[in-house]
C-alpha cells in the first residue's frame, strides 16, 4: 500500500466518496466548473484529502489550494509541501513540514502493462535490460508501469523545486525488488542539474504505488 513506511512525519489521507463530493470554496470550484464530472469528483477528493491532511499537521484556517500556474499541481500553503495522486477507484494525497522535506511525489497506478512501445519511451536502456533479467513471474509484466509509477513521482519532487522539465529518458531508476525501494539518479540535460532521490514502491491485486520523498 502506498503508506507502506512512510516516515512518521509524513501525513497521507487517501480520498474517501464523501471526499470527493464534497464541494470546495468558490475560487476551486471555478477551476473545474467546465470539467466533467469524473475530473470534478478527482479534484474535489485530493484537495479534501491534501486539507484533511493539512489539519492533521496542525494548519489552522481553510487552505485555499489552486494550481500553481500552468501545472495542475497545488500551490500549497508556506511552510509545507504535499503530492496528490488519483487513477480511477483511488484517489490520496501527502503532505509534510517543509522545513523537513524539500518535496514530496506519490504516485498510483492501475496494474496493467503497458504496451512494448510505451516502454521503450519511458524506460532507458539500462531499465529496459534489467526487466529482461527478471523472472518470467506473475511481477514481470508490471515492471515497466512501475517505473513510469516511480518516474512520475521523482517528476512531482523534481519540477517544483528546479521549476524546469525533465523527461522520462532523463531520470535511472534503480530497483531493488525484494525491498520494495529504488534510487535514481537525475540528469536533467538542458540545464546541467544532476542529482540523486530514492524512494519506495508497492503493489496490490489492482493498484502499483510509489513514493518519492526528499529530505530538506
Amino acid at each position: 500500500m502506498l503508506a507502506n513506511k512512510f516516515p512518521s512525519d509524513v501525513v497521507l489521507v487517501v480520498a474517501t466518496d464523501a471526499m470527493a463530493d464534497q464541494r470546495l470554496t468558490d475560487r476551486e470550484e471555478a477551476w473545474v466548473a467546465n470539467a466533467v464530472e469524473k475530473r470534478k469528483r478527482e479534484f474535489r477528493g485530493g484537495r479534501n484529502a491534501a486539507k484533511t491532511a493539512l489539519k492533521q499537521l496542525g494548519f489552522e484556517g481553510s487552505p485555499i489550494l489552486l494550481p500553481v500556474e500552468n501545472t495542475k499541481r497545488p500551490d500549497w500553503p508556506s511552510g509545507y509541501v504535499g503530492s496528490i495522486c488519483h487513477t480511477a477507484g483511488f484517489c490520496a494525497a501527502a503532505v509534510a513540514h517543509a522545513n523537513a522535506y524539500a518535496g514530496i511525489g506519490i504516485d498510483v497506478e492501475p496494474r496493467t502493462a503497458l504496451r512494448r512501445g510505451v516502454v521503450s519511451r519511458i524506460c532507458t536502456e539500462r531499465e529496459q535490460k534489467w526487466i529482461c533479467r527478471q523472472p518470467d513471474d506473475e511481477f514481470k509484466p508490471d515492471w515497466g508501469k512501475t517505473i513510469f509509477c516511480i518516474k512520475e513521482t521523482i517528476y512531482k519532487v523534481f519540477n517544483p523545486i528546479h521549476e524546469v522539465y525533465l523527461g522520462f529518458q532523463e531520470a535511472d531508476v534503480a530497483i531493488n525488488s525484494k525491498e520494495k525501494t529504488f534510487v535514481a539518479d537525475i540528469h536533467q540535460r538542458e540545464h546541467g542539474i544532476q542529482c540523486r532521490y530514492s524512494g519506495r514502491f508497492s503493489m496490490d491485486e489492482h493498484y502499483i504505488y510509489a513514493s518519492t520523498i526528499l529530505r530538506a
